[in-house]
Formats: C-alpha cells, sequence, structure tokens
C-alpha cells in the first residue's frame, strides 16, 4: 500500500469532521454534480419528486467495499420508488475505477461517476467539513439535505426509508423532539392527559411526516388505557382522515393484526382488513404490496387459505426482481396450511 494510501485510510474508519467549519449542513440545498466521467450508469441531474444518495467512496477504502453490496440492495428495493444512489470517486486513475466497477459488476448495482477535478468533492465533502469515507448524503424530493453520515450507520437505513416516502424533515424533527420527549415521559408515569396533549402537537405539526405517531395514540389508548372502544374509534378516525396515504394506512392495518403489543384479544382484525383494503384502493388493485398486507391480516386471524390466495396474487402481479421476497412469505404461509392439516389429521 502506498504511504498516500496508508495515511487516508485512517480516515476511512468513519465520517471525520474536518478542521474547517462547515457550511454545507443538513436542510440545505443539495449542490449540483460535476462529473466528468459516468463510470457506470446514465448522468443524473437531480429532479422533483426523487431521491437521491450521494456516497462518496474510493476503490482502496474498504469499509466503502463492505458498504457496496448493501447500497446495491437498497437501490433495487427503492428503485421503484424513485430511489436514485450516486457513489463518486475521486482522486484516482479512471482505469483504476473502471477496472474495479467492471470487476464489481451487479455487485455495485447503482450509478458511479468520476470526479477528476474534485469539483463534486469541494461542494459537499470539503464544504459538510468531512474528510473521511464513505460518507454518504440524502436528498429528498425537494433538492434538500436531509442527512450527511456513514453510509454504513443505522441511521443511514432508517432515515432513507422515511425519506423515500416523503415522512422525514430534519427541521421538523428538530421542532418536534421537545414535544416528542415530553410525550415520552407522560407515557411513562400515566399521564395520558398530558401524553394525548403532545401527541395532538407533534402531528399537528405536518401530518404527513408525524402520520405514524397516529399509531402510537391508538396503541397508548388500547394497551396502554385499556380503552378499546375509543381506540378503535380513533382507528376509524384516522382511516378517513388519512385515506389517500396508503402507507400509513398499511402499516396501521399490520400493527393491529401483528405487533407482538398487543394481545389476541385486542386486536380487530375486521378494522385491520378495512385498513389494509382501504390501502390498496388508494395505490391501485394490482399492487403487490396491498395484496400482501391483505395477506398477511388473514394469515393472522387464521384464514389460511384466503392468505395463500392473496400472497399468491401479490406474488403474480410483482415485477420480477421483487417476486423471490413475496415468493418466500406465500411458502411460509403454505407451510403454515400443511401444519394445520397435519395436526388436524393427527
Amino acid at each position: 500500500m502506498r504511504i498516500r494510501s496508508m495515511l487516508t485510510a485512517v480516515l476511512v474508519l468513519g465520517v471525520t469532521a474536518a478542521t474547517q467549519a462547515a457550511t454545507l449542513k443538513v436542510g440545505d440545498a443539495a449542490p449540483g454534480l460535476d462529473v466528468e466521467t459516468w463510470v457506470k450508469g446514465e448522468e443524473v441531474t437531480f429532479q422533483e419528486g426523487q431521491t437521491y444518495v450521494v456516497e462518496f467512496w474510493a476503490t482502496w477504502c474498504g469499509p466503502c467495499k463492505r458498504s457496496i453490496p448493501h447500497l446495491s440492495e437498497l437501490q433495487e428495493h427503492y428503485g421503484d420508488d424513485g430511489l436514485t444512489i450516486i457513489g463518486i470517486t475521486s482522486g484516482e486513475k479512471i482505469d483504476t475505477v473502471e477496472r474495479f466497477v467492471s470487476q464489481q459488476g451487479n455487485k455495485m448495482n447503482y450509478t458511479v461517476g468520476f470526479d477528476r477535478r474534485q469539483a463534486t468533492s469541494s461542494a459537499w465533502m470539503r464544504a459538510a467539513g468531512l474528510n473521511g469515507i464513505p460518507a454518504a448524503f440524502i436528498v429528498d424530493g425537494r433538492g434538500k439535505i436531509q442527512w450527511i453520515g456513514n453510509p454504513l450507520d443505522e441511521d443511514f437505513d432508517n432515515v432513507l426509508h422515511l425519506v423515500v416516502g416523503g415522512r422525514y424533515d430534519a427541521r421538523l424533527n428538530k421542532e418536534a423532539q421537545p414535544m416528542i420527549n415530553a410525550m415520552n415521559n407522560a407515557r411513562k408515569v400515566g399521564n395520558w392527559r398530558l401524553a394525548h396533549t403532545h401527541l395532538d402537537e407533534i402531528i399537528a405539526i405536518d401530518q404527513k411526516v408525524f402520520a405514524e405517531y397516529t399509531i402510537q395514540k391508538f396503541e397508548m389508548m388500547l394497551v396502554g388505557q385499556g380503552q378499546a372502544d375509543a381506540a378503535y374509534e380513533y382507528a376509524e378516525k384516522v382511516m378517513k382522515d388519512y385515506r389517500d396515504d396508503p402507507t400509513l394506512l398499511a402499516k396501521f392495518a399490520e400493527f393491529i393484526a401483528g405487533d407482538d403489543a398487543l394481545t389476541d384479544d385486542q386486536r380487530r382484525y375486521d378494522v385491520a382488513l378495512e385498513l389494509a383494503q382501504a390501502a390498496r384502493k388508494v395505490t391501485n388493485r394490482n399492487d403487490p404490496d396491498g395484496y400482501s398486507v391483505e395477506a398477511f391480516v388473514h394469515f393472522r386471524e387464521g384464514n389460511l387459505d384466503e392468505a395463500i390466495r392473496l400472497q399468491k396474487r401479490a406474488w403474480m402481479v410483482a415485477a420480477p426482481k421483487r417476486k423471490p421476497a413475496f415468493e418466500r412469505v406465500l411458502k411460509s404461509y403454505q407451510a403454515a396450511q400443511m401444519r394445520a392439516t397435519a395436526s388436524r389429521k393427527g
């Protein structure tokens, strides 16, 4: 290893703050991409409504190499939802980069750009006060940077999931944090009235970004307070208020049907099914995720025939690259049915 690589490798264990003050921060508009050569994929220009991950890496960087398969998985998982991952590298010979990317093949299944003049690196890394790699920037559909850090961090996946779904805003999260803390403290001591007040305040900041707090409110009413009727009345209200939000409706259905916080006596599968069906109506009738959520509700209720029918439908209409995941669930339902049949015969 060359001396330069040895010295630089000290920095790749994590994203390290440089000595200069950061001028590019979370919440700022993302700089453009000044890339000389697109080594893999087409040229990228930021488009409204799309999510981007701009990741800085190098061929000699061990942690960067470890992140490549995971970034490829994320690109495949969220590609249909508007995610584009771009790996930017500089400071090496172009033929070294091209050879490395070629050797990776489909294991490096996202866009790669070569920043020979280091203009992009300067506009992003240096401006953010960073000099360690791998380093990733998550850019939302409005062109705002929502997260900066190491793509190997657990937070990276969590934030990316929310950003892709339009459910993350770092500025609003900061605004809501005192209320979130106060709500959690109120719940710990059983001050339900105060906890509800704070939950309502959080949701009111932005109904989409903080939509999943409606599930917390439901869970608190049902499990914490033991008010089943009031909780399910609230679930019906959420179904109306969020009738155009299939993601929340599906999550609500899955929570009622399968979350460990609820006992079997606390589950109302009719409401869970109504939520799941409402979610699929918003997307389209051939949405594989919609079918799969409905199948899950039936599976949890013990209606295995219907669960298998719907999961098989999900598998049939899914895109080829997504079929294996739906097939695995289908096989698990079929196996459960075989066990149930054998048990009845025994």
